[in-house]
């Protein structure tokens, strides 16, 4: 049955139903909550019959033996399209192996890395596994010879529930694909942070390693420098001992052009 012939039987259900439910009429008992005799213009006799449902009610403990316990406890399950107290199960009909392989096939697809990651995904498997025993069951309303359904009410139970398990099915995708978009965000922010932090680094280093080139051209020129006064003095030193009046001539010349020697070159006088 293609989507357009599964729509029109599920409109045909719910005219069915709708047809059917204006004409039901609830018998009574005499002697019900139901009864009008027992209901008063004020509904005193409701009240009353209410307070003794509770009454009765604390007389009963449950199931006393443990078969009686074990069904009970699968009240809810006639189905198999709700989580039994919350819990997944599989049914004594399915595959084992389908179900765990299903599992396996939705992880290497998306490949989870974390806790929560891995329990999306296992939504997603019971939810997508909901989903097609729900079509399952929807497939045994129809009549195999006439394609008519056969029992509205039960295929409008099962459509809901596969539309409730594929909404589950498609939120837990989403849910997963929202949070690997929050951690890739919050990644990049921490690679960015970690790019700047580098940037900085290398900034500081770079100034660093001017401040020290600076500093060692100060000491080159200063060798320099003392080199240069060193060869002057070498040089006065020699003329002294090959001219041995150089010192005093040398002097008055300076006094003569108002000119002062000191160790590091000569310079004008206060005077002139």
């Amino acid at each position: 049955m293609n989507r357009a012939e599964r729509r029109a039987a599920v409109r045909q259900a719910l005219k069915l139903n709708r047809k059917i439910q204006p004409n039901t009429t609830v018998e009574t008992e005499p002697g019900s909550v139901s009864d009008p005799s027992l209901t008063s213009a004020v509904g005193h006799a409701s009240a009353a019959q209410l307070a003794a449902n509770r009454a009765n009610a604390q007389h009963s403990s449950g199931p006393k033996t443990e078969s009686g316990r074990a069904t009970s406890a699968q009240n809810r399950t006639t189905h198999g399209l709700t989580r039994h107290n919350g819990t997944f199960v599989l049914l004594s009909t399915e595959d084992p192996n389908g179900f765990e392989l299903l599992k396996a096939s939705l992880a290497t697809e998306h490949e989870p890395t974390t806790e929560t990651e891995s329990i999306l995904i296992t939504t997603m498997a019971e939810s997508h596994w909901l989903a097609n025993r729900a079509q399952n069951l929807q497939n045994s309303c129809f009549d195999q010879q006439t394609a008519q359904i056969t029992d509205s009410k039960m295929f409008s139970l099962y459509f809901r529930y596969q539309t409730t398990h594929t909404r589950a099915f498609h939120k837990s995708l989403n849910d997963l694909l929202k949070l690997r978009a929050e951690t890739r965000k919050t990644q990049n922010g921490f690679e960015a942070q970690n790019r700047k932090q580098e940037e900085l680094r290398i900034k500081n280093e770079q100034h660093e390693m001017k401040k020290q080139t600076h500093y060692w051209d100060v000491l080159r020129k200063d060798g320099e420098a003392c080199h240069q006064i060193a060869i002057n003095t070498l040089q006065n030193l020699k003329a002294a001992a090959e001219n041995p009046g150089f010192e005093a001539q040398y002097a008055a010349e300076l006094t003569k052009r108002g000119l002062e020697q000191h160790p590091f070159g000569v310079t004008p006088t206060a005077a002139a």
